[in-house]
This record gives structure tokens, sequence and C-alpha cells, in this order.
């Protein structure tokens, strides 16, 4: 016998087969059968994503505390050349400077370490998103809204504002008319 004879008479002896004939009531319980699994997956699925969110949540955490486990661990470094530079005895005014400023470099070091970049915005004009006007002045041949003094650096880090940058903004020069 061909083996494609033999799939054709498997067919039709399917196709031949009755199926029997369901009562309402078999059918209902089929349907609630199916419905009760069907809860049953949703409730498990449902129990597998809470277990997931609540892993996220726990793996960001302790992702979080890692990073500033990192910054905090570098920065005791800095902690301790500034105590050291604290305790030690300097002769004079200019070996005094010279320690501050190894400390300074230290300190700028660790900040690029970290890709914290510092800004200065002098002469720039002002921008809301990175800079914080304390108070304008009027300064006569400077456009308005140009800083012209920096109190406070901003800060970047990785390109995006860490700390904006407090300024003194000029405006706009009015000549004062004295009234006789």
């Amino acid at each position: 016998m061909n083996p494609k004879d033999k799939d054709v008479d498997e067919s039709s002896e399917m196709e031949t087969e009755i199926l029997p004939v369901l009562t309402p009531e078999q059918v209902i319980d089929e349907l609630r059968e199916e419905i009760e699994n069907h809860e049953e997956k949703f409730m498990r699925l449902a129990a597998d994503f809470d277990n997931f969110r609540k892993r996220i949540d726990r793996d960001r955490a302790q992702q979080s505390l890692r990073t500033k486990g990192e910054v905090v661990s570098n920065f005791l470094e800095v902690i301790d050349v500034i105590e050291q530079a604290q305790k030690a005895k300097y002769p004079d005014l200019k070996s005094s400077l010279s320690g501050i400023s190894g400390v300074h470099k230290f300190v700028s070091g660790f900040m690029s370490s970290l890709n914290i970049e510092r800004f200065d915005p002098s002469g720039d004009q002002f921008d809301f998103r990175f800079h914080e006007a304390l108070t304008t002045v009027e300064k006569e041949g400077i456009e308005p809204n140009t800083i012209v003094d920096v109190i406070q650096s901003g800060y970047k880090l990785e390109g995006e504002l860490l700390r904006a940058a407090k300024v003194v903004v000029s405006k706009s020069f009015e000549e004062k008319i004295e009234n006789k």
C-alpha cells in the first residue's frame, strides 16, 4: 500500500467519525473547567509578574547602594588627604598655599574620575537651564542678560546638570533723568 493512500484512508476515517452530542450541562461543565484552567494560569502569571517586579525593585535598590558605596569609598580618600593637610605644620604662607593647591589637584582628579565637570559661565548669556540668577546689575556697555559675575560655579555629571551656577546677570542700562 502506498503511504499516500494510507494517509487518505486515515483522514477519511477521521471525517466519518461521529462526535458525541453533548448535553447543555456537559457543555457548561467543560466551559467551567476551561475557565478554571484560565483563572489558574492567570493567577500564576500575576504571581510571576509580582515576583519579577519585586526582584527588579530589589536589584535596583542593590545597584543604587553599590553605586553610593563606590562614590563614598572614593570620597573617603579625599577626606583622608584633607585631614592630613589639616594636621600638617606649615612654616609659612607659601608652603600652606602649596598644600592647599595639592589638595585642590587631588580633588579635581577625583571629580574628573567620576566624569564631573565644573563650568564657569562668565560672559555667557544667561540660560535658566544652567544658571541661577541671584541678582541683576546695570552695567554700561554690556548686553542685557549677560553673566557678569559667578558667585558659585556649576557642575555637570557626564554632561547632565548636577548643580546650576549661581550668577549675577546684567540688565538694561537706563540713564536716570533727574526731574528739576
